[in-house]
Parts: C-alpha cells; structure tokens; sequence
C-alpha cells in the first residue's frame, strides 16, 4: 500500500501533536485507536438501499470484508478496561479492486464542529498536565465544560460513558458520525447517516463485564467467534430537507426512518503484515461527502498518523 499524500495543512500537524502529548509517543502506533484486533469478514446486502445508490457493496452480491475493533488510547498496550469509548472500522472489499471505508465509533456525535475548537479542547484537557503522567479526565472534562459551556450535553454524555465498561465489541452500537450522500443511477442524491446494530442486541452494562485481564475484550470476542457468528446490521438513516449534513454534533431527530441495508458477520481472526488505514473519507462511487470540515480534516490526520507508524515514528 502507497502511503498517502499529504496536505501540509497545519491544523491535522498540529492535532497529532496535542494527541502524542496525551499518554506520549509509541513509534508504531496509531496517535488514537492504537489497540486494536482484525478479523475477516463477509457483508451481504439485502437489496434496501438500491433505491437510494449505485454502491458496489449495497448491492444484491456479497462481498469481503476487513474489520477492526479497537480502544481509543494512543497507547498500544492500554487495558481494555481503561477506555470506555471503542471503535469499529470497516473495509469493503469491492470487485474491482478498491475498497469503501466506514469509521465508527461508540459515541453517536462528535464533540466539535470545526477542527480548531477540537484542537483546543485537547489542549484544555491536558492543560493541567506536566510530562507524562495520567490525565485527570474528570478534571479535564469540566475545564473544558467552563470554556465551551454549549458542549455541555455532549461532553456530559461522555462523560456518562465512563461510568460503563462495554462487555463485548459484539454488543455495542456503532456509529459513522458523519453524515454522507447517497447518489442513485438516476442522480437523485439522499443524505444518510449509518449505524452498525449488533444482532445479539447491546449489553453495556458495568455489572455484566467479566475482566478476566488487560485484553478481556479481545479474548471475550475471539471465544465468540470461535464458538459461533457474531453480526451486525447496518442501518441507514435517511435525512430530510433541514437536516445537517455538515455538523456532526448534531445526530438528527430520533424520528427520522431507518432501513437495514444489509449484514456484516466475522468470520476469523486476521494478523496484517502491513500498516493497514481506515479512512472514512475513501469512499465509492455512489456515495460522496458531504462539506463537514471534521470529516475533511480526518482524512488529512489519519494521513499523517499513518506516514508517522509506516516509518515506526
């Protein structure tokens, strides 16, 4: 895999900075989401979201699919318990030879709307922090509440995460965040934002965890897919007319009607030679981006993250 070009644009430099100033440098390593484990899997459309895009993988024909669950720390070595937030990316495998990316995480909004707030919200958070030792979140969290009051239900909501550890990466909700477009083969575009549903249903419950050790979660999956499927509906939602497609603050009205276009089942365990990237700005025709600026500036620092842990950086 070629690394990807990047946009010298001092704002993604200068968030890979603030985040390799949170827990350190771990050459290697992704700057977030460093801990993680892949699996091989199979996607299978159901034929619902025809109607709305021409997508490869949307379609009526399965496809493969590379699959990654993960902790959000920098750090590689970090227990699985010490991050309530996780992530699950996706790559679609398609015929010709290219992939469709989709990057989501446990939290259905991002904190910020624009990459400079987002940046000076990690400052704020570490800004009582000297060399390396650990952040006081909960310290953190409400500095950064006395300077961006009008965050206040968001970064309550996740502060609320930290009360409950996750009992499986197979029972808990995923979610892309942004807002896409979906283009049909007549033109017609319809925004969208997904979801990924377990089909066991979530148990996020702190009562219900069983950490045996530092990797309960990946251990935890790997019993499970080793003793039968584990599988998740992706979920489409469709915006209207006034919704944003921009902000990925705003989640959109509960209301808004929901299709399951399809099914993502793991298969096994997969050990990648290379450094693989999961960039949700890699997308197939049939779906486009939207103008979100945090969708955008993703795509600029997952670059960097990767050209760092390609050269062991």
């Amino acid at each position: 895999m070629n690394n990807p070009n990047i946009n010298h644009n001092p704002i993604p430099e200068e968030s890979i900075e603030v985040l390799e100033n949170i827990q350190g440098t771990f050459p290697g390593a992704r700057r977030a989401h460093a801990k993680g484990i892949f699996y091989k899997a199979t996607f299978t459309p159901n034929g619902n979201a025809i109607p709305y895009t021409t997508a490869a993988h949307l379609q009526n024909e399965r496809v493969p699919v590379t699959v990654r669950f993960s902790n959000s720390p920098p750090d590689p070595t970090a227990a699985d318990f010490l991050s309530p937030f996780k992530g699950m990316s996706v790559q679609f495998h398609l015929s010709d030879g290219t992939a469709s990316h989709l990057v989501s995480t446990t939290i259905p909004m991002f904190i910020t709307k624009d990459p400079e707030t987002f940046i000076d919200m990690l400052k704020t958070l570490t800004a009582e922090k000297t060399g390396f030792e650990k952040i006081d979140l909960g310290v953190g969290i409400l500095n950064i509440l006395k300077k961006y009051p009008e965050r206040k239900n968001i970064l309550i909501a996740l502060k609320e995460q930290f009360k409950q550890l996750p009992t499986s990466y197979a029972k808990l909700h995923y979610y892309p965040i942004h807002a896409f477009y979906f283009v049909n083969k007549e033109g017609n575009r319809q925004a969208i934002k997904y979801e990924w549903q377990p089909i066991e249903g979530t148990s996020p419950k702190n009562s219900e965890a069983n950490i045996t050790s530092a990797d309960y979660l990946s251990e935890e999956l790997h019993n499970r897919v080793k003793n039968g499927s584990v599988s998740f509906d992706l979920i489409i939602r469709l915006g209207c007319k006034n919704d944003t497609t921009d902000d990925p603050t705003d989640p959109w009205p509960d209301d808004r009607q929901k299709l399951v276009v399809g099914q993502l089942t793991l298969e096994e365990s997969l050990f990648p030679n290379e450094p693989i990237l999961f960039d949700p700005t890699i997308v197939t025709e049939g779906i486009e981006l939207t103008d979100d600026p945090i969708l955008h500036f993703r795509h600029k620092a997952y670059a960097i993250s990767y050209n760092k842990r390609s050269k062991n950086e």
